[in-house]
């Protein structure tokens, strides 16, 4: 049982030292950690004074503050070094939390030079040894473990706020059962179900719409009392455009449009001898949909000739 039981630990934590540590992975992320591990260890080195460090060196409070906030900036150099250059320049794009901690340790490595470079000129110029070093080493680590530790768990609730409101909004987000328009009259009842490929244009007639569209090919009508306004508010599709005060058209379905002396005429393969008007109010948003649009958008080819 407690071979199991040890066996069952050890993968675990096998599992968490190959996950992938995401928390600084991009820019913003470093900054903002670099950024907190500034602030937070000069916080931590003034309040506390770890290890006796106002005994190191005979100086008042004001200068020891000084002292601190230079060893923050080398930390602060350090960790842009190694973040934004060392990452870059070993390829490591990506860690998993057992090459973190090993990458950890080497900026610790790093920062205790910079510590001792610190040392050397304020404290004028002490001999360099190697266990002068493990010492500066081993302060330098356990001085930082804190700021790390309390930086990334920041980063860590971000990360998981901003996940859980994702959520929140795809979970709340009323969304539609089927890709389908659903076309409903004044009252909010439901008369025609289409899919957007079968949508021609809605033609404004006092207070009701006529809605064209095809049903196996062939080119039906349905007057329905609403109004277009209605219809462009309940109808979540990017590809409906107002064209005229009495035409909102399904820009997808136009194979056709013409330049006029009053804006452009748009015509339908399944109505060869109509022509939906660009009215010179709705021209200029007409225009610019195609300027600010991808072509990929409305998967066809609507030429504008000429512009």
């Amino acid at each position: 049982m407690s071979g199991t039981t040890s066996y069952k630990a050890n993968s675990i934590f096998k599992t968490v030292l190959e996950s992938r540590f995401s928390l600084l992975n991009t820019s913003v992320n470093k900054i903002i950690f670099i950024s907190l591990v500034t602030i937070l260890s000069l916080l931590f080195m003034y309040t506390f004074v770890p290890f006796n460090i106002n005994r190191w060196f005979d100086v008042s409070n004001f200068t020891l503050l000084k002292f601190f906030s230079l060893f923050s900036f080398a930390g602060t150099l350090t960790l842009l070094f190694t973040q934004f250059g060392l990452r870059k320049w070993l390829r490591l794009k990506y860690l998993n939390y057992g090459q973190y901690f090993f990458f950890f340790i080497g900026e610790i490595m790093i920062l205790t030079i910079g510590i001792m470079v610190c040392d050397w000129i304020i404290d004028n110029h002490p001999s360099f040894s190697l266990s002068n070093y493990l010492d500066t080493f081993s302060y330098a680590l356990l001085t930082a473990i804190p700021p790390y530790v309390i930086s990334l768990l920041i980063l860590f609730g971000a990360e998981q706020y901003k996940l859980a409101h994702n959520l929140s909004i795809l979970v709340t987000e009323p969304k539609p059962l089927s890709d389908n328009l659903l076309i409903c009259d004044e009252n909010g009842k439901v008369i025609l179900t289409l899919h957007p490929s079968n949508v021609l244009f809605f033609k404004s007639e006092d207070n009701y719409v006529d809605v064209y569209y095809l049903l196996g090919g062939v080119l039906k009508t349905e007057l329905i009392r609403t109004t277009l306004k209605k219809i462009e508010s309940t109808c979540s599709y990017s590809g409906l455009v107002r064209v005229h005060r009495s035409y909102t058209i399904n820009i997808k379905t136009v194979s056709s449009s013409k330049r006029t002396a009053k804006g452009y005429a748009l015509h339908f393969d399944s109505l060869p001898d109509m022509q939906i008007p660009v009215s010179a109010s709705h021209q200029k948003q007409f225009e610019q949909y195609f300027a600010n649009v991808p072509q990929t958008l409305t998967n066809t080819t609507i030429p504008l000739t000429p512009l």
